[in-house]
């Protein structure tokens, strides 16, 4: 009788642990899609490179991924 009671116990326990692994997998997944975030990118216009709208080097209407572009692309102008 009590080998009987110990096993529905363990079995439970099973039960439970798998049960709490799905849940914690489920709230990890969702955390880390909340996380993501857009980033407005630009490219280059020297270069091609596309980089973070915040990082890059601002000419008017044209982006540079460093001032050495930004130069390069001044001194090829006709």
């Amino acid at each position: 009788m009590g080998l009987r009671y110990l096993f529905f116990v363990l079995a439970l326990w099973g039960v439970y642990l798998i049960a709490r692994h799905f849940l914690r997998q489920r709230r990890m997944r969702n955390d880390k899609l909340q996380q993501v975030k857009s980033v407005d990118s630009v490219q280059c216009a020297y270069c091609g490179l596309h980089l973070p709208k915040n990082e890059a080097v601002r000419d008017n209407e044209r982006y540079f991924c460093n001032k050495a572009h930004l130069k390069a692309a001044d001194a090829n102008k006709p």
